[in-house]
């Protein structure tokens, strides 16, 4: 796994290297999205070829890999206990709060960010990477939104707690468990 990423980050430097027109910069096949917006990025190509039915996260995970997480979330990690119950709780501020755009299994597929472009990012896909696990790319992306690069997604830290953007952030990494209704269990 850590070779694919190695290979991954090798791959993209010398896409980004001087003289080697990148990926932002690609003229994108018909039919396809751009996003227009954030940190040098002109055109990132959203939609065919990218992972899962809809990704529209790519321009702030190729800042985070260029430029890094801003402080202070540079340096923020999850207080919270990686429990059953921290799970369940993020689980329900998650169907309240992410669900209407994301979609009840994270795909992006929700009703409310059906129209949206860039789309919601694939919550799903992206729970699955190693980069996910990374709290400051976590907590920053959801306390600051999407404003910044482009998207529709409001800033959670100010209807959102701390603890509450903590246990979201738990849910996601366990892979966007089912979990019955009601269910909160150690």
């Amino acid at each position: 796994m850590r070779f694919h990423f190695i290979a991954a980050l090798l791959a993209l430097s010398i896409a980004l290297a001087p003289g080697v027109p990148a990926v932002a910069q690609q003229t994108p096949a018909p039919g396809q999205n751009t996003w227009n917006g954030c940190c040098g990025v002109k055109r990132w190509p959203i939609g065919s070829g990218m992972p899962g039915p809809r990704m529209g996260s790519m321009p702030r995970h190729h800042f985070a890999m260029m430029s890094g997480i801003p402080s202070p979330y540079d340096s923020y990690n999850n207080p919270l206990a990686q429990s059953r119950e921290t799970v369940d709780k993020g689980g329900a501020i998650y169907e309240k709060s992410c669900q209407p755009c994301h979609g009840r299994t994270g795909q992006g597929d929700g009703e409310a960010g059906a129209n949206l472009s860039p789309p919601p990012g694939n919550l799903a896909w992206l729970s699955q990477m190693p980069m996910v696990k990374w709290d400051p790319l976590m907590y920053w992306t959801i306390a600051e939104g999407g404003a910044a690069f482009g998207t529709a997604m409001p800033a959670f830290k100010g209807s959102l707690t701390n603890s509450d953007i903590w246990a979201v952030i738990a849910y996601i990494q366990a892979h966007l468990p089912e979990r019955p209704k009601g269910s909160i269990s150690n």
